[in-house]
């Protein structure tokens, strides 16, 4: 008899069926059977199509029981919950407000309870921003005013019975929960005032008395509040009330909310005099979307692998992205890389969304929260990131008989190719500027691009003191390019190429830049019509190393919010370490399309 095995490799429609006609034909009753011209054509189409359907089945199954190759929400949140990881929820953007009114304080003090909302418009979009805590306002006249932090998004409470079993299960009702936000108060017996149980992450101190609650995610976006066991936290008596208080964002569309309407009456009663005057002190920022499934899928096992302590570098960069979602980019490196080098230290580079520089606020914050997660001997500090930008210039040749989008239509599609590899690639730390990759994405942004020529420097930006005689001392952490000389009469046309430049300023009173002569000089040039002619030494250019120092720069003034040092790199792949952030500034993409007939 011939071989009769069925394939079970090959489980696509097609290939299931003929492996089903291959093991009949080992039969001597079908040897030479006609299956396209018979009824048993019809049964091993259904087999086929059983055999397809339950074998696609089981693969989506297995995939969605590992976190690697899970691609439904749900199964990824929950091979997170696993290894102990909650993902962060939807943050609600923070905006400051100052409030003004007058009142005649029949009723004063008066109280402003927490929930009391505003009004903000992004975008004719209307979003209500909330307060977060009750105040109470008092004035020794008839003027009074306050002020406060306002979050976006409103209020909402879920009430449940406690049954007294170990275990329940309180799922809250909305979605896009701000985790930040939820409180959690539990009435036992007569008690009307209740007990707030505080939000437990660790299971580290916790004892059989201690009011906390616990958090996970649920389905559908849901979140979920547990309490203890009487083991790890107390477990309130059956017939208990627990309240659920928290806010329902709309993640970073609110950001960038500048004018606010007060949405209710500060006294609470008819007391007013005249209009309630609300002025913005800080705009709205801060607000993000849920976590996305990448970052889950990423943050999860490296935050079981971290156990809530800090010993390495990169156990720094888990715990506090996991902790703090506001965090855009983060790196940590030890202080031995540092020239001269700071043993004991470990330094953390944070870069925070829609936010510049590192806040003193948060920097506490973030010391406290490591404090108790941290070795001994080691201590941590926080380093601003530091940027460093490019620019591209590229001249862009397109057929036009290839296309009917206008130049602009495709310099905003190359402009777009850009910013989504800046996006995908760059604007963080560790990062590598691929410049043969970008050429090839702008050469592919449309058919009708036949060619491109790309010119690429990178920059930092100097905010010198006006008037006053100042030192730079700018470390690139990238070798320049050597072979860009000058002629040696310190005068040359607008268009030469050199290392190191700069944009324009005023130095005694006429237009001036910087560039250095290829032969390690840093030179102030007074610029005259489309010549550079040479004014005076100025600093030295390091181009092994990168790193270019400015000595006794006074400057009258400068165009634009600062002055930009352009340099060369020597290597077309940039890349940057320890505090320094890599991205592409959108200002600075000059794209020149030219238009071709082949």
């Amino acid at each position: 008899m011939a071989n009769n095995a069925i394939n079970l490799v090959d489980l696509d429609f097609a290939s299931i069926k003929a492996s089903l006609k291959n093991y009949l034909r080992g039969n001597e009753l079908f040897k030479d059977y006609d299956f396209e011209a018979s009824n048993m054509n019809l049964l091993l189409d259904l087999l086929a199509q059983n055999g397809y359907r339950t074998a696609f089945y089981q693969n989506m199954v297995l995939n969605e029981s590992f976190l690697d190759s899970a691609v439904l929400r749900n199964s990824v949140i929950s091979r997170a919950k696993e290894l102990n990881y909650l993902p962060s929820s939807v943050k609600s953007s923070r905006a400051r407000v100052h409030v003004t009114f007058n009142a005649d304080g029949t009723s004063a003090p008066y109280i402003i309870p927490k929930g009391s909302n505003f009004t903000a418009l992004v975008k004719n979009d209307s979003y209500t921003f909330s307060l977060d805590e009750t105040l109470t306002v008092a004035s020794a006249n008839n003027s009074y005013e306050f002020e406060a932090d306002v979050y976006e998004g409103q209020y909402v409470t879920d009430s449940y019975n406690i049954s007294g079993i170990v275990g329940q299960v309180f799922t809250l009702t909305n979605p896009g929960i701000d985790t930040d936000s939820i409180t959690v108060t539990v009435f036992e017996g007569s008690n009307e005032l209740g007990d707030v149980y505080n939000y437990a992450t660790s299971l580290l101190d916790l004892g059989p008395s201690d009011k906390v609650f616990f958090l996970q995610a649920g389905e559908g976006g849901t979140y979920q509040v547990l309490l203890g066991d009487n083991n790890l936290g107390f477990l309130p008596p059956a017939g208990s009330v627990i309240r659920v208080e928290y806010r329902v964002a709309s993640g970073e569309v609110s950001n960038g909310a500048r004018e606010f309407t007060i949405n209710f009456d500060p006294t609470n009663t008819d007391e007013l005099t005249s209009d309630v005057v609300v002025n913005t002190l800080e705009n709205a920022k801060e607000g993000s979307e849920a976590e996305t499934l990448e970052s889950i899928k990423y943050m999860a096992p490296r935050h079981f692998q971290v156990q809530e302590r800090a010993v390495t570098a990169s156990d720094y960069e888990v715990i506090l992205k996991a902790a703090f979602p506001e965090i855009n980019a983060i790196h940590a490196f030890g202080g031995e890389e540092l020239t001269p080098a700071r043993y004991g230290k470990v330094f953390i580079s944070v870069d925070l969304n829609d936010v510049d520089g590192l806040p003193d606020s948060k920097k506490t914050e973030y010391k406290n929260f490591l404090k108790n997660r941290t070795t001994f001997g080691i201590v941590p500090e926080f380093a601003a990131p530091e940027y460093t930008f490019i620019r591209i210039d590229s001249k862009i040749r397109y057929n036009v008989n290839l296309t009917s989008a206008s130049r602009e239509t495709l310099k905003t599609i190359v402009q777009d190719v850009i910013t989504q590899y800046n996006e995908d690639n760059l604007d963080d730390f560790n990062v590598i500027l691929r410049q043969s990759r970008l050429e090839a994405l702008i050469d592919d942004a449309d058919p009708s691009i036949i060619s491109s020529i790309t010119d690429m420097q990178i920059f930092k930006k100097i905010n010198p003191v006006l008037a006053e005689f100042q030192s730079f001392n700018i470390d690139f952490g990238v070798a320049l390019r050597t072979d860009l000389l000058f002629d040696k009469s310190d005068s040359h046309g607008a268009d030469t190429i050199s290392a190191v430049e700069s944009s324009n300023f005023f130095f005694k009173s006429e237009l001036c830049r910087l560039d250095d002569d290829g032969q390690g000089n840093l030179r102030i040039m007074r610029i005259v019509g489309n010549r550079h002619e040479f004014v005076s030494d100025i600093g030295t250019v390091d181009y092994t190393n990168g790193i270019i120092s400015i000595r006794d720069l006074k400057v009258d003034n400068y165009v634009g919010s600062s002055i930009r040092l352009y340099v060369r790199p020597e290597d077309p792949d940039v890349a940057v370490r320890l505090n320094n952030i890599l991205t592409i500034d959108s200002d600075e993409v000059v794209l020149t399309i030219e238009e071709v007939r082949d």
